[in-house]
Formats: structure tokens, C-alpha cells, sequence
């Protein structure tokens, strides 16, 4: 019973170390290029999979590809009018393989507002001129938060 449970902290443990890198490095690299790259979100969307099979099975893999699927549908309109690029989306969707349903709707939703703060505030010192938000620090901004168990 002791390694069976050895064996999950560990999983935990390294899939909050590899969500914590995937998101820290999409947001260093958003800000310096522009991009968040696909040889980060999907190798760190495959291994969020692989440690969900290791946790729960195929309900596991089930839950991923349902709150991955559920980001890229709800998210695309915005992909889609230009208001959201394909990287954040991707981002966001490696990440929902990362944490329970729950936690990854409070994270979602956390992105998002400080975001929305981040656009308000740039508005306010740019005085509106049109300036682009990378989405992908408020994402890194809300996992960070979430890791900290904050939510």
C-alpha cells in the first residue's frame, strides 16, 4: 500500500512541476516572440494524458480529451474573430490535462479575468491605443496561482 501511494505523490508531484515549466515557458516565450509553440503544448498535453491514464485509467484519458475538446470548442469563435491565438488555446487545453475538472474551470476562469485586468490596464496607460495582450502570462499567472493552492 506504501508504494502505491509513494507512486502517486510522486505523479502529482511531477505533474505540478511539468504544468508549473509548461506554463512559465509558453508565457517567457509569448512575450518575447509572439508565439506559444507547439513543441511545448503538445508534448505537455500527451504526457498531461499519460499521467492521467496513470491516475484514473481510461476514465482518466476520458476526462482530458473532454475538457481539452470542451477548451478548443468554446474557445474558437474567439480564435476565429482574432481575438485569441491557436497557441493560447492549446495552452489552455495542456493544461486542462494537468488538474481535476473543478480546479481546471477555476483556473480557466482565473486566466481569464486577469486577463481581462491586464487589457483594462493596458488600456488605461496606453490611453487606447490597440496593444496586444499575451494571453499566455495570465494562463502562466493562474496555474502559478493554482499551484500555490490558492484554488
Amino acid at each position: 500500500m506504501l508504494g502505491s501511494t509513494a507512486a502517486s505523490f510522486n505523479s502529482a508531484v511531477c505533474g505540478d512541476a511539468v504544468l508549473g515549466c509548461l506554463a512559465a515557458v509558453s508565457a517567457a516565450t509569448d512575450l518575447l516572440r509572439g508565439r506559444v509553440y507547439n513543441c511545448i503544448t503538445v508534448p505537455g498535453l500527451c504526457l498531461g494524458i499519460i499521467l492521467a491514464a496513470q491516475r484514473s485509467g481510461a476514465i482518466g484519458i476520458l476526462e482530458v480529451l473532454c475538457a481539452a475538446g470542451f477548451t478548443v470548442l468554446l474557445l474558437s469563435p474567439f480564435y476565429r474573430a482574432g481575438g485569441l491565438g491557436a497557441g493560447d488555446i492549446k495552452l489552455l487545453a495542456a493544461v486542462s490535462a494537468f488538474m481535476p475538472a473543478e480546479d481546471y474551470l477555476r483556473c480557466f476562469a482565473g486566466a481569464f479575468l486577469i486577463g481581462a485586468g491586464a487589457g483594462i490596464l493596458r488600456l488605461l496607460l496606453t490611453k487606447g491605443r490597440g496593444h496586444t495582450i499575451h494571453m499566455a502570462v495570465p494562463v502562466a499567472v493562474s496555474v502559478m496561482i493554482h499551484l500555490a493552492g490558492f484554488y
